[in-house]
Formats: C-alpha cells, sequence, structure tokens
C-alpha cells in the first residue's frame, strides 16, 4: 500500500509539472507572439504580409500531406518501438522531399494565378519549411509521448526568440516579405535541431514502412480534418489575392490573426 501510495503521489507531482510547464509554454508564445508581431507591424507593410500570406494554404496542405496525422497516430499507440518511430520518420521526410519538388515546379503556376512574379523565388524559399519540419517530427513526437514538457517548452521558447529576432533584424534591414520567410525557416530549422538534440532519438538507413499500417485508420482522419482545416482558414486568402492584390491578403490576414 505505501508503494502504491508514494507512485501516486510521484505521478500527482510529475502531471503538476507537466501542467506547469504547459502553461509556461503556452503563455510564452503568446506573449512572444505578440511583442515580435508588435514590432514586425511597425516595420513592415500590408503587402509584405500579403505576399507571405499568398502562400500559407499551399505550406499547411503540403504540411498536412506530410505529416498525414501519423504523429498523433504515434502517440496515441499503446506499445511502441524504435521501428514505429523510424517509420514514421522516414515517411515524413520522403513525403516532404516529394511534395517539395511538386511545389518548386509549381512556383511559376502559383505566381501566374495571383499575377505577382515575385511569388516564384518566394516559393520555393518559404516552402523549404516542409522539410525542415518533417525532419524533427519524429523527434518532437518521441519528446511528447515521454511528457518531456519542459525541454519542449524551453526548445519551443527559444526557437521563437531566436527567429522573432532574425525577423525584426531582417525587416529593420529592408528584406520586407523576405524576413518573414525567413523567421519561419529559422522557427523550423531551431526546432527541428533541439528536438534532435533533446530526445537522443536517432534514425537507423533501414527503411520499413509497415509498421504505419496499424496507424492508418486513425492518421488518414486526422489528415482530412488538417487539410479541410487548412483550406477554411484560408480560403479567402486565394481569392483577395487573385482578385484585390497582396495588399488586401495582409490586411485580412492581419487582422484575423489579431
Amino acid at each position: 500500500i505505501t508503494t502504491h501510495l508514494m507512485a501516486e503521489k510521484s505521478l500527482k507531482g510529475e502531471t503538476a509539472k507537466g501542467l506547469l510547464w504547459g502553461s509556461i509554454n503556452n503563455g510564452g508564445q503568446q506573449l512572444l507572439n505578440l511583442i515580435f508581431g508588435i514590432f514586425l507591424a511597425r516595420l513592415l507593410t500590408a503587402e509584405d504580409y500579403g505576399m507571405v500570406g499568398m502562400l500559407t494554404i499551399f505550406a499547411l496542405i503540403a504540411s498536412a500531406l506530410q505529416e498525414s496525422g501519423f504523429i498523433s497516430a504515434l502517440n496515441r499507440k499503446k506499445d511502441i518501438t524504435h521501428a514505429d518511430y523510424n517509420a514514421v520518420f522516414w515517411f515524413n521526410v520522403i513525403c516532404a522531399v516529394a511534395l517539395y519538388v511538386i511545389l518548386f515546379f509549381c512556383a511559376p503556376l502559383i505566381a501566374a494565378w495571383f499575377q505577382q512574379p515575385a511569388l516564384i523565388p518566394l516559393a520555393r524559399l518559404s516552402f523549404l519549411s516542409i522539410i525542415l519540419a518533417a525532419l524533427g517530427t519524429a523527434p518532437r513526437a518521441y519528446l511528447f509521448r515521454n511528457l518531456l514538457v519542459k525541454k519542449t517548452a524551453g526548445m519551443t521558447l527559444t526557437a521563437l526568440l531566436l527567429s522573432g529576432f532574425t525577423g525584426i533584424t531582417l525587416a529593420a534591414l529592408g528584406m520586407a516579405y523576405w524576413g518573414l520567410a525567413i523567421q519561419n525557416l529559422v522557427y523550423c530549422g531551431v526546432m527541428t535541431i533541439f528536438s534532435w538534440t533533446l530526445s537522443g532519438w536517432r534514425p537507423t538507413l533501414h527503411i520499413d514502412l509497415r509498421p504505419l499500417r496499424g496507424m492508418i485508420g486513425f492518421s488518414s482522419r486526422l489528415l482530412i480534418t488538417n487539410i479541410f482545416t487548412g483550406i477554411n482558414n484560408n480560403i479567402f486568402s486565394i481569392f483577395f489575392g487573385r482578385f484585390y492584390g497582396e495588399r488586401q491578403v495582409g490586411l485580412y490576414n492581419q487582422a484575423n490573426k489579431w
């Protein structure tokens, strides 16, 4: 009985710590996004936000397809092995590279739809975030699965700080919408580097996707939900950008965000 009570007390203590660090993480993200958002809004124009905003829906759909809901399916699985993480990792990477190649060659079509040639190089740079994020999804799932909330909070807040200062610096130097694109790349890159460092998990070169079969039923429903959510939240930007230009996209996205 004593052992049971001690174990229960320890579990409650870990749960309390998890809730505390989860609160710090969420609150810190809100605060940093607010602060950096105000500074960037003073340095950038609606057109700058609009240029990046016109690409958001494509990046979100590609990210949903790349992840395919397997991360959540991985976290809810009762018994998990290295092979499961490895399968998810390689699936994410392969899909991310394939999607980036497709979007790379579709960039001129995207630019033609919005009648904005500058979107071609911007899209090809921005969509690199898909690959960067894919490299870190399995290690982040490992952190979440093992309730390493304190490490996750530190990682996320550090990534926000570094990317935020990068965005503000580039905006102050006059790089306009390029600063926003690079800011996002820095965030994804830092998150991936810290995920690998803090989790300690490493993939193997043996690629076996068979463990994914047990997760497809759950992950496919998440995939459909995520795609429709991304479309629903960003569909107006496609038509605003086509018929009214990047300024209206920037005004709408910023108003919607704040």
